[in-house]
């Protein structure tokens, strides 16, 4: 190895008066039932590092936000906007590492929608706006049109790109992955190491044009080979100007790793002692190439053909190392041959993994199974005790309307109502757990509940469906046990109704008081009189979620039905959709 000094190899930084700042966000959280991300806060510190490291960005305008609530991201970027208004010549970057939807990126139980951050981004007056956002279906955001280009970057010398321009890590309709071994998003981890250097081709430079094609090829290529198939970037570029817009440049470096050019192969910079991987990038035989990093020790692994070798050095500040010793290969790749006791563990662990998630069964099979008999697409997922209670519970319940269907009591209605209801169920939930493995219930999206309320001798019994859109957390409007129920003697009752719920979300519980109104329909117990009224009803409740997507209800409300007012108190079940 050879050690320069890197300050004797550093030329004047290329665009000093122009003000560039951003705002990085990184959130592990998405609410609901998402599963947290390990990776995402952590990709949001190391592009603020790069960013103010090598990209020319003041570090005194870089705001890092992690976890951010939606209000706390308006400000952020409102802030930037006054800083934008504040220069003539500026560059704003936003760069977003978390969950995301179709509709807008998910922090915690916030939404906020694509529309709504690209109207932000666009009231940031910068000559030049960059969005880098590394979540799920984040292409969304280049479908959206409107961008206007605006005064030069650079001065009136029409050299230096200027406009609006995106990044993101996945299509529309695709998922972004993060990798346990890179510690991080692969979107992320290959932006960052090509504005390290493995992106440049030629100058010391990394242009965006430079770095979305490095990145792209190097995601598509690995995220392949994963379980969760391939991942495509995409990019959305409204510029203009002759330049090409520069990102990163190497000559602001602190210190320098320099490859030879006849070295090749998969490289990879590892920082010690924690081996926490800086960059990885293939190095072709024809060029030389440069990786800037902070000062430190590190461990550079490359791996050629069927060998790895590797090299172990120190950087300090100001200082550029040649790696030119790389010295005896310390892998050597091969196939094992022969019984091997461990390989043998490992194989049956797999297959143990595959049949305990049920991978290669048919949610249709599971569904047709309860279908036909309750609880046998339990027992084809597996479920043995859950296939035998919606069985047994269902069987007995509904041969309450067979073996006595005109006792006019409670039970005549109730009971095999309850019972078609958990037939039902037992359908749905052989469809959903033929794959879906969830610790946590939702708490958005909508409900369905089937329920029965007992109000005294006017109208003992009233059956009806029940539909809750949550609009946001805690909050729900929806339908209020709409249905028919037959009553004593010929009478008959049908009702059409809406309610507003206010809950308190817990784990488990939600408790909750509502409000409702509705129009009731029905022929009077024990006379031909036929009547039309108006039902207003308030009181309250609970759910018990007894496992994430299912939960039975209790509720008493005081109820005015015209006729008669009252206590009424009931009891029902439901499923949860959504988040």
């Amino acid at each position: 190895m050879i050690w320069f000094p890197l300050a004797a190899l550093t030329t004047a930084p290329a665009h000093a008066g122009t003000v560039r700042h951003a705002l990085v966000v990184g959130a592990n959280d998405g609410g609901g039932v998402l599963e947290p991300l390990r990776y995402a806060e952590g990709d949001a510190l190391r592009m603020a590092n790069v960013l103010v490291e090598l990209g020319e960005f003041d570090d005194s305008l870089v705001t890092v936000l992690y976890r951010p609530t939606q209000e706390a991201l308006r400000v952020a970027l409102a802030r930037h906007a006054r800083i934008a208004e504040e220069y003539e010549d500026d560059l704003f970057l936003f760069y977003y590492s978390g969950h995301a939807d179709g509709a807008g990126l998910r922090m915690g139980d916030d939404r906020y929608f694509f529309e709504t951050l690209q109207h932000d981004l666009r009231a940031i007056d910068a000559n030049v706006r960059v969005g880098m956002l590394d979540a799920c279906r984040s292409g969304t955001i280049t479908r959206l049109k409107g961008a206007a280009v605006t005064s030069s970057l650079f001065g009136a010398d029409g050299t230096a790109a200027e406009g609006e321009a995106w990044l993101t890590a996945s299509a529309a309709n695709e998922l972004a992955q993060e990798s346990e071994t890179l510690r991080g998003g692969f979107f992320t981890h290959y932006l960052i190491s090509g504005m390290r250097g493995a992106a440049d081709t030629d100058d010391g430079v990394v242009a965006l044009d430079e770095l979305y094609q490095y990145t792209y090829d190097r995601v598509v290529e690995v995220t392949g080979r994963t379980g969760a198939g391939t991942q495509h970037p995409h990019r959305d570029y409204q510029l203009s100007g002759a330049g090409a817009l520069q990102l990163t440049d190497l000559r602001n470096a602190s210190a320098l790793l320099r490859l030879r050019a006849e070295d090749e192969g998969q490289i990879a910079v590892f920082r010690l002692p924690d081996k926490a991987q800086l960059a990885e990038f293939h190095k072709d035989a024809d060029r030389q190439m440069a990786i800037a990093v902070p000062p430190g020790k590190y461990l550079v692994r490359r791996r050629q053909a069927d060998a790895t070798y590797e090299a172990t050095f120190g950087l300090s500040e100001g200082m550029m190392v040649n790696l030119d010793n790389w010295g005896r290969p310390v892998i050597e790749f091969g196939i094992a041959r022969g019984d091997d006791p461990r390989l043998a563990a490992l194989v049956d662990d797999s297959l143990s993994y595959e049949r305990r998630l049920n991978l290669g069964s048919s949610p249709a099979v599971a569904g047709v199974a309860s279908l036909v008999l309750p609880g046998s697409g339990q027992f084809y997922n597996r479920q043995t005790f859950k296939g035998i209670g919606y069985f047994s519970v269902s069987a007995a319940l509904m041969a309450g309307a067979i073996l006595n269907p005109t006792q006019e009591e409670l039970g005549s209605t109730f009971w095999p109502m309850l019972g078609a209801s958990l037939y039902g169920a037992s359908v749905a939930d052989a469809i959903y757990n033929v794959h879906r493995r969830e610790e946590s219930r939702p708490m958005t999206g909508a409900t369905v509940s089937l329920s029965s309320s007992y109000g005294g001798e006017l109208w003992p019994v009233h059956m009806g469906l029940s539909a809750d859109i949550m609009l946001r957390k805690g909050i729900s409007i929806g339908l209020d046990r709409v249905g028919y129920t037959p009553g004593p003697g010929r009478s008959w009752d049908l009702q059409l109704g809406s309610r507003l719920m206010v809950a308190h979300d817990r784990p488990r519980w939600r408790p909750h008081a509502m409000m409702g109104a509705a129009v009731r329909h029905g022929r009077m117990p024990f006379s031909e009189l036929t009547l039309t009224r108006a039902v207003f009803s308030a009181g309250g409740g609970v759910r018990y979620y007894v496992v994430p997507r299912y939960f039975i209800e209790a509720e008493a409300r005081w109820e005015f039905a015209g006729t008669h007012s009252g206590t009424v108190g009931s009891l029902g079940m439901g499923v949860h959709l959504g988040r």
